[in-house]
């Protein structure tokens, strides 16, 4: 007779863990892999990841933001990474700022707001087919979304806990 307990069916081990976490980091390197070979066209060179997704951003927000809201949505601790992104992208004309009162607000142009749309469709010409074909009537997109948001936010909790009991 073992002396471990059964943990519940809907319970996650270490072991479930494990493989998640494997699983997104191949997603993540795939992700930064699939947008930097789509950031940079005849154009424009040189993106790097956090650079295009930035700008995503602030193109699908479709408003201005601070670098810290731009920082806090993609889930950024670095501002210094930010800071120095946003004005490479504005050094590129693809983003501007304006100082409102004390805060900085960016924009995108439109330049980069073709960029962005440049990228969407290579998306839908390259990705969403492959999307498709392996797409399934069980699988739901804002399901898995906000799961995948879910488990985000348990992983920094986490990271949060981790750091508090470790005196960071």
């Amino acid at each position: 007779m073992s002396t471990k307990q059964k943990q519940p069916e809907h319970s996650i081990d270490g072991d479930q863990l494990s493989e998640l976490e494997l699983t997104l980091t191949v997603l993540w390197n795939s992700v930064r892999r699939w947008m930097s070979q789509r950031s940079n066209s005849s154009s424009i060179n040189g993106l790097s990841d956090i650079d295009v997704f930035l700008l995503h951003l602030l193109v699908y927000r479709n408003r201005q933001l601070r670098g810290i809201d731009l920082a806090f949505a993609l889930s950024i601790e670095d501002m210094h990474l930010v800071s120095y992104s946003l004005k490479k992208l504005a050094r590129l004309g693809l983003t501007t700022s304006e100082k409102i009162g004390k805060e900085v607000f960016y924009s995108a142009t439109d330049m980069g707001k073709e960029h962005y749309s440049d990228f969407q469709n290579d998306r839908k010409k390259f990705l969403e087919p492959a999307i498709n074909f392996i797409s399934h009537p069980d699988y739901d997109i804002q399901a898995l979304n906000s799961f995948l948001r879910a488990i985000s936010g348990a992983y920094e909790q986490a990271a949060r806990s981790a750091a508090s009991t470790k005196g960071h």
